[in-house]
Parts: structure tokens; sequence; C-alpha cells
């Protein structure tokens, strides 16, 4: 009875052997393209990766049938605007104590974002991505900045016409001015894959401590300043070093990212010098 079972199995494989040798030539097919960096192969996968979403996007409205989707994008957007609001007051109080007597400030200007749903992630790849369901369209560019109402959680990297990717803070390859709150410490933050997130170039006898909050600085040319990066967990000095590694917290839960905030506001506009009266022209 079982080698009976048995044949019949194998006359069912033999007989449709072209079938599976037609599946894994597709299989290997679409490995190999998506492997490859070339720009005729980056166009067909930008093409391919849309066309994914827009599929995706209409499987996926089954499962939102029963929920409330459009009050929970309403409260995460309210909740990134308040974050973004309390940044800048944050900042603009710090920055008036201690610039008070000086002639010349910088005037803060609103800051105006979009709202985006994640598509999916590419985390297996270089460098590490999101897909959201914003794209050339909808005016999405190129180093766009992209935040949670947590802090910031990244940057546009690739513009398609329907997505974008946004490369996210986890990346080996992304770095941000940054500063902390309290002590007014200046350093780069980065992602380290064996030491996970830490601002460097810290002097040794800088002022800095744990529990202190990390935030963009005046001096990053792509982020609005006071944006929440993470907060610093326990500074370490290695002998020798003229530099402390500073490991930090992600203020970003990038673990459960459902929805991120694309902020629209052109990068000139973040910093504007405004001068004072009395100080004459």
């Amino acid at each position: 009875m079982k080698t009976a079972l048995l044949d019949r199995s194998n006359e069912y494989l033999i007989s449709r052997r072209e079938y599976f040798t037609l599946f894994a030539a597709i299989v290997a097919a679409i490995a190999i393209l998506f492997n490859n960096d070339a720009p005729q192969i980056d166009a067909l996968r930008g093409l391919a990766v849309d066309r994914l979403a827009l599929l995706q996007e209409k499987l996926s409205w089954f499962s939102r049938l029963t929920q409330s989707a459009e009050e929970m994008s309403a409260l995460r957007q309210r909740a990134t605007q308040l974050m973004l609001e309390n940044s800048q007051l944050r900042e603009a109080y710090l920055e008036n104590f201690r610039l008070r007597r000086l002639l010349e400030y910088r005037e803060r200007v609103p800051l105006q974002f979009r709202s985006a749903r994640v598509l999916f992630a590419e985390r297996s790849r270089t460098p590490n991505t999101v897909v959201i369901d914003l794209g050339a369209r909808q005016g999405m560019r190129v180093n766009m900045p992209v935040v949670t109402p947590e802090g910031l959680a990244g940057k546009i990297y690739r513009v398609n016409e329907r997505t974008s990717l946004v490369q996210l803070m986890l990346d080996r390859n992304f770095s941000v001015s940054a500063r902390s709150q309290g002590g007014r410490v200046l350093g780069i933050v980065s992602w380290s894959d064996t030491r996970g997130l830490e601002m460097t170039g810290v002097p040794r006898n800088a002022v800095i401590k744990a529990g202190d909050m990390v935030v963009t600085s005046d001096f990053s040319a792509l982020y609005p300043p006071g944006l929440r990066i993470g907060k610093v967990i326990a500074p370490s000095l290695e002998r020798g070093e003229p530099f402390m590694r500073i490991p930090l917290e992600p203020a970003v839960r990038f673990d459960r990212l459902e929805e991120l905030f694309v902020i629209t506001t052109p990068a000139e506009s973040f910093h504007v010098t405004v001068t004072d009266s009395t100080s004459g022209d």
C-alpha cells in the first residue's frame, strides 16, 4: 500500500517537473533582479515596489474594516503636532534663557507635515528602510525628515511615483548633528551594529549625564532643531581616548512603526535669523 502511494507521488512529481522548474527559475530571476544595483534594475525595482504597495493596500482594506483607522490617524497626527510644538517651545525657552541679552535670535517657523502609513519594511537590505504610501505624486522629496509622535525616525531616502523609502536611524549610514538639552553638548548621533544608537565626538571633559535628552541641533542642515532623538544611558570614556561614547535609548519605538509623518517644510526655513532693530543696519 505504502509502495503504491509512493509510486503515485513520484509519477505526479515527474509529470509536472516542468512546472516546478519554471517556478524555481522565476524565484531565482526575482532574487537576481532585486539584488542588482544597476540604474535600469533600480527603476524596475521602484516600479515593482509601487505595484506591490498598491496590491497590499487593496488587500489590507479588508483587515481595516473593523478598525477606526481615521480616528487613530487623527490622534497620531495631533500627538505629532504637539510633539513638534513642544520641542520648539522647549528650545525657545532654553534659547531665550541663554541669549536674552544678545541682539540676535532665531525665529522658529511652524512646521508642516503629511501623514503616511507604513506599508512594509525592507530591513534585510541596506539601507535599513520602510516603505510608506506617499510618493512623488504627493510632493515627497529625498531627504525630507520623517518623525513620529515620539521623535525623529529618519528621512526620505528614495521616492517612487506612489511610494517612498524611509531610511531609519537604525541604518549604520544614518547620522545627524545633535546636542543634549541639559548641558548643550554637541555631537553626532549614528547607529552602530554592535553598540546601537550612540552619540560620538563629545569631548571627554564635557558635562553630560544619564537621563539627558538628546535632540537635533541648530547645525543640522536637514532636520529642524529640537526633535527628540534619544535619552542618554551611561556615558563611557576609554583610557587614552579624547572623546566619549554616549549610548542612547531611542525615543522612537522602531518595532511598532505603523504611521509616520513627513515634515514638508523646506529645510532652509528651519532657521531664520532675525536682527533686533536696536543693532542697526
